[in-house]
């Protein structure tokens, strides 16, 4: 049995909550939170809970720490962790740049620790789906590929405003797609990033294009939208000999994902058109699952590896120099990537 401890418990710690109640081999054991009244309403009295992430496991014996709080904690939390033996599944983005990245990646070897990013459409079986289209030649050499992410601001915290503590949209939202693609790709050619920037210094809307050999990517995220509009995200993926298009929509956010409206679809070259059967499995029960399995199994994430998730941060500086620059930028060539890697 994986002993859980969870760092932070506002809208994602929740979530990862829920998820571990439903992970076989695993017990949420201790939460750090400031809201110590709802984990004991919702998880009961034996579940331990602390004020502070150091306190977390000192009244329980813990395995492993998922890593809930804001992007500008990541690296403190991941490295007080490994050092106290503990194995980490932290959320998205991996840090802020490139050089926490390298930090927190050289502290859970050291300690020889398992960490894994959180990248959760891995885990999303629209996306396996989509994958393993690609990877099995179903839908032939992929030539085009467009994504999207539209929402407002969070509004279960103001440090989403502030540039220098989550990286604005294109930490907190393009990451997911760009971590997709590279796990669909590998890592493009080139980066061009253009977008709308606000008065904090937070870049808003963010169009990006990855090029790659063949193929030519578009990714489109926002947080410009009005309270109206639904949380959207889809991809399209455009094949030699097959395309398809997954959507998703819903009033509110994430967390009301069971009342999504969504569709995968595949359109065949000889006319056909399907929508293939995906599991029904929650995503990020399943993400939670595999990391604990791969703790008892005592084997690295394979599915998601650091590695990997430290190449996405390599594009995310890239798309960031890019904006800043109004150029784009081979991959190779970006001075974070020289000066960090």
């Amino acid at each position: 049995m994986i002993r859980l401890g969870v760092i932070g418990f506002g809208h994602i710690g929740r979530i990862h909550c829920e998820a571990a109640q439903r992970v076989a081999g695993a017990k949420l054991a201790s939460v750090a939170t400031r809201h110590p009244e709802e984990v004991r309403r919702l998880y009961g009295p034996d579940i331990n809970i602390c004020a502070t992430y150091s306190d977390l496991g000192r009244a329980v014996p813990l395995d492993a720490v998922v890593v809930c709080t804001p992007t500008y904690l990541h690296e403190e939390h991941v490295l007080a962790a490994v050092k106290q033996g503990l194995h980490v599944l932290c959320e998205k983005p991996f840090a802020l740049d490139l050089a926490a990245a390298h930090r927190m990646l050289a502290g859970a070897r050291q300690n020889k620790a398992v960490l894994m990013i959180a990248q959760v459409l891995r885990f999303w079986p629209p996306y396996v789906r989509i994958k393993q289209a690609v990877d099995s030649g179903e839908i032939g050499t992929v030539q085009g590929i467009t994504a999207y992410r539209l929402a407002q601001y969070p509004t279960w915290g103001d440090w989403f405003r502030d540039p220098q503590k989550s990286g604005g949209v294109l930490l907190d939202m393009q990451v997911h797609d760009v971590d997709f693609i590279y796990w669909l790709l590998g890592a493009p050619e080139e980066v061009y990033a253009a977008g709308v920037r606000s008065a904090t210094g937070s870049w808003d809307h963010v169009c990006t294009t990855l090029r790659y050999p063949g193929a030519v990517v578009g990714i489109e995220s926002s947080y410009l939208l009005p309270d109206s509009w639904p949380f959207s995200c889809g991809i399209r993926v455009i094949g030699s000999v097959a395309s398809s298009e997954y959507t998703f929509r819903v009033a509110g956010n994430v967390e009301q994902r069971q009342q999504a409206t969504s569709r995968l679809v595949m359109y065949q070259s000889n006319g056909q058109i399907e929508e293939p059967p995906v599991s029904s499995e929650d995503m990020y029960v399943a993400q939670l699952q595999y990391f604990v399995d791969c703790l008892e199994g005592g084997h690295a994430p394979q599915r998601c590896l650091p590695e990997d998730s430290y190449h996405v941060m390599e594009i995310m500086e890239a798309c960031r120099e890019s904006l800043s620059t109004s150029a784009p930028v081979r991959l190779g060539t970006s001075t974070s990537r020289r000066e960090n890697a």
